[in-house]
């Protein structure tokens, strides 16, 4: 039996200096020893350390990823295996550290040529204050590093380089709380319940890539195809994480290990359901045929569970929304009830979704359907409709270009941006494409 206990240490305020450590919320960040980290690596050639908080004139563009420090001080493995730790001992075990509202901010510009290989490679932007601040990565305190590369990596090279320097930096600042005596503990086991409730799994669909190399990884790797059972344990545990290239916050690592499902699952556990575990299912794959059977294998895995019941969530947009639907309408008519949060017997089909109609349209919010899937939980829109007002501050570069069909609409970053003007579809907040309804945001319906 699988047991994790997860020992927080509360950030409430971050100051430099020599040595770094952390003291009763208190965090002091060497920023030359993290500096010196980023440049171990002789592909990064310029790096920037910048201590950001909440409620700062502050507006962080090019984010390319978000990472909470976590550190293993029991059981096997390390947290996010493969890419800080080998070899990739399977994790969800034993004791983890972790930091409790703050998190290190990967900043990268995106060079043209990524961007013509990725069209996906937008830019995002955090603002720590105002009407953009409200997402939850405007609520976490960060050391934000702000990297240039050497110009003549490929993409997948550009990628490794930003990631791993990124996950030096986490794992010294993880590094700092090994001997200390974790103010809060919190333990997770799927013990077997004393009595017959209703079985169900978590379908989580995990984003892939049709580039080869890039995507979000499990256990490191970004190849995962068909989709495979993870005890939800590895997911607390690190074992899934974002890349660096296509950013939608969805995928990024923070959210991963921070996934609000996972704990209101286990706070259902033995009481009103028996959870199985999750089962991961990759989406955006180029064919019908391999979208189809990424569906039909993860319909399989929930009846040879023996679930009653699915929790389907969905972790980026366009493209992967085909799997997603297929999935749905194949439990369905496997007889397994598909739901969002709410578990009841009886329940229809719902499902926790953006909108994907640009603002003003008269297209349908859903690029495809399913008939089975006849209840649905919009978060919102993945639509620009935001003015923000110009900043004191500025991190991560000086200027952003939005809207990839338009790299010469920029912007300096410091200033009033209008999003509907200048990033058109899509709204460049870091967060607004709310996948689990985390952020402040609130919607209306019609």
């Amino acid at each position: 039996m699988m047991r994790l206990e997860l020992g927080s240490f509360p950030v409430e305020s971050i100051r430099s200096g020599s040595p770094g450590g952390y003291a009763s919320g208190l965090l002091t960040v060497d920023q030359e020893q993290l500096r010196a980290r980023c440049l171990e690596d002789p592909r990064v050639v310029e790096a920037e350390i910048d201590i950001v908080e909440p409620g700062e004139s502050t507006r962080i563009a090019h984010v390319r990823d978000v990472i909470e420090p976590r550190l293993k001080v029991a059981g096997a493995g390390h947290a996010y295996p493969a890419i800080c730790g080998h070899p990739p001992d399977t994790v969800g075990e034993g004791v983890t550290h972790q930091y409790e509202g703050f998190a290190v901010l990967l900043a990268a510009e995106v060079p043209e040529r990524i961007r013509r290989a990725v069209s996906a490679a937008a830019t995002s932007i955090v603002d720590m204050s105002g009407p953009g601040a409200v997402t939850v990565y405007s609520t976490l305190r960060y050391v934000a590093l702000t990297l240039r590369l050497e110009p003549a990596l490929d993409l997948v090279e550009w990628n490794e380089t930003l990631l791993s320097a990124a996950h030096r930096v986490s794992d010294t600042l993880a590094g700092y709380l090994r001997e200390l005596e974790p103010p809060r503990r919190h333990a997770y086991a799927l013990d077997p319940p004393s009595e017959r409730l209703p079985r169900v799994v978590h379908v989580h669909t995990l984003n892939g890539s049709m580039v080869p190399g890039i995507g979000s990884t499990i256990y490191g790797y970004a190849k995962h195809a068909l989709p495979l059972l993870l005890h939800p344990n590895e997911i607390l545990d690190g074992a899934i994480a974002g890349d660096a290239v296509v950013t939608y916050p969805g995928k990024c690592t923070w959210v991963q290990v921070n996934n609000p499902v996972l704990p209101q699952l286990y706070e259902r556990h033995g009481t009103d359901l028996e959870w199985l575990g999750c089962i991961v299912s990759r989406t955006r794959w180029g064919a019908a045929a391999e979208k189809e059977l990424s569906a039909f294998q993860t319909v399989k895995l929930a009846r040879m569970l023996g679930a009653d019941g699915a929790l389907v969530t969905w972790n980026h947009g366009g493209n992967d929304l085909i799997e997603v639907m297929l999935t749905i309408q194949g439990l369905e008519q496997a007889g397994i009830k598909t739901v969002f949060l709410t578990i009841e017997s009886d329940i229809k089909v719902v499902r926790l979704t953006p909108e994907l109609a640009e603002t003003g349209s008269h297209e349908p919010p859903l690029l495809f359907s399913v008939p089975e899937a006849d209840a649905i939980v919009s978060t919102g829109t993945l639509a620009a409709t935001t003015s923000l007002p110009a900043m004191t501050r500025v991190v991560g570069g000086d200027s952003v270009a939005f809207d990839f069909e338009r790299p010469d609409v920029v912007a300096p970053t410091s200033g009033p941006l209008d999003l509907e003007e200048l990033s058109g579809a899509y709204s460049p907040l870091f967060g607004h494409f709310d996948n689990y309804g985390i952020g402040t945001q609130s919607y209306f319906d019609y």
